[in-house]
C-alpha cells in the first residue's frame, strides 16, 4: 500500500523549523528555542528600553552631594533630600544634584566710593547651600542659583559698604572691621534664602596709581600735621609750666624776702655739710654773697 508523499520538509524536527539566531548569544538562543522567536524580540525590546532610559531611573549621588527629586505627577519633593549612594526612580521623575560641600567663589570688581571714585575689590566668599532648604532653594533658583542668587548679592554688598566711605577712609581702617561690615550685609541679605554664609575675604583692593599716590600723600600730611599739632602742645604746655613757676618765684620774694638763688644756695650747703666727705665752706664778706664749697675729698 502506496503511501502519499509528504509535503518537503514535514518529517523535519521543530528546531530545524525555527529561524536561524546563531548571531545570538547562547542564553537567548535556547529561550529563542524554547519560547519563540516573537518572545526573543519582546525580550530585545524590553532590554533596549532599559538602557534607554537606565540615566532617568538609576541615580548615583555622590559624596558630598544631595538629591532633590522633581516628579512629573507631584512636582519638587519638599519632604527630604536623597542622600549619598544609587536611588532609583520612576523614569518620568528627575534627580537633581547638588554640592553641598562649603564652596568658594571668588570675582574682581569695581565698586564707587561715596565721592565716586572707582576702587577694584577681589573678594572671596566660602558658603554652603542650607541642606534644610535645599528643596527650596531647587524651586526658587535652581541648579544655577550661584549666578542668579549668590553673586549678585556679594556685589550688592561690597557696594553697600564701601559706597559709604571715601578711598582714603578706607585705606585707613582696619581689613577685620571692614570684612566684618561685608560679612553682616550679605548674610542679612541671603537671610532665609536658603544659602549659609562663611567667611567673606577681601583679596586686593585697588583704585587708580595716581588716586594711590594722592592719598599716600595725604595721609603723610596729615601724620605730619599731627605730629606739629603734638609738639605745639607740647611747648604751649612748658611755656606755661614756665610761667606758673616764675609766679611761684615771685611771690616766695615778695613773702620772705629772700632772694629765690640764695636760698637756694643755703639750701646746697645745708646738704653738702652733711655729706660725709670733707669740705671747707667759704662765706663772702657781703650779707648777699653765696657760700663757696671746697672739697678736700673727691
Amino acid at each position: 500500500m502506496s503511501h502519499p508523499d509528504h509535503a518537503p520538509g514535514a518529517d523535519a524536527p521543530d528546531h530545524e523549523m525555527a529561524p536561524d539566531a546563531s548571531w545570538l548569544p547562547r542564553w537567548l538562543t535556547g529561550l529563542v528555542r524554547r519560547t519563540g522567536i516573537y518572545a526573543g524580540i519582546l525580550l530585545l525590546i524590553a532590554i533596549f528600553v532599559l538602557l534607554l532610559f537606565a540615566k532617568r531611573v538609576f541615580y548615583f549621588v555622590g559624596s558630598g552631594q544631595r538629591g532633590v527629586r522633581w516628579s512629573l505627577i507631584s512636582g519638587t519633593d519638599f519632604d527630604h533630600a536623597y542622600p549619598e549612594g544609587l536611588r532609583v526612580v520612576a523614569p518620568w521623575d528627575r534627580v537633581y544634584l547638588y554640592d553641598v560641600r562649603v564652596q568658594e567663589v571668588h570675582d574682581t570688581i569695581t565698586v564707587l566710593s561715596s565721592n565716586g571714585l572707582p576702587m577694584r575689590v577681589t573678594y572671596s566668599v566660602r558658603y554652603q547651600p542650607d541642606l534644610r532648604t535645599l528643596a527650596q532653594l531647587h524651586a526658587t533658583y535652581g541648579e544655577h542659583y550661584l549666578d542668579t542668587l549668590l553673586k549678585p548679592e556679594i556685589v550688592g554688598a561690597l557696594r553697600e559698604v564701601l559706597g559709604n566711605y571715601r578711598p582714603e577712609e578706607v585705606y585707613s581702617r582696619s581689613e577685620e572691621g571692614l570684612t566684618a561690615e561685608i560679612y553682616q550685609a550679605l548674610a542679612s541679605a541671603v537671610t532665609d534664602r536658603y544659602i549659609i554664609i562663611q567667611t567673606v575675604l577681601l583679596e586686593d583692593l585697588r583704585m587708580t596709581t595716581e588716586l594711590e599716590a594722592a592719598i599716600n600723600q595725604k595721609l603723610v600730611d596729615e601724620q605730619n600735621a599731627l605730629a606739629y599739632e603734638f609738639r605745639l602742645r607740647r611747648e604751649t604746655s612748658e611755656a606755661q609750666r614756665k610761667e606758673i613757676e616764675a609766679r611761684g618765684i615771685r611771690a616766695f620774694n615778695t613773702t620772705s624776702g629772700i632772694d629765690i638763688l640764695k636760698w637756694r644756695g643755703l639750701e646746697a650747703t645745708q646738704a653738702l655739710a652733711a655729706s660725709p666727705n670733707a669740705k671747707v665752706i667759704v662765706i663772702g664778706p657781703g650779707s648777699g654773697q653765696l657760700p663757696v664749697i671746697l672739697g678736700a675729698d673727691k
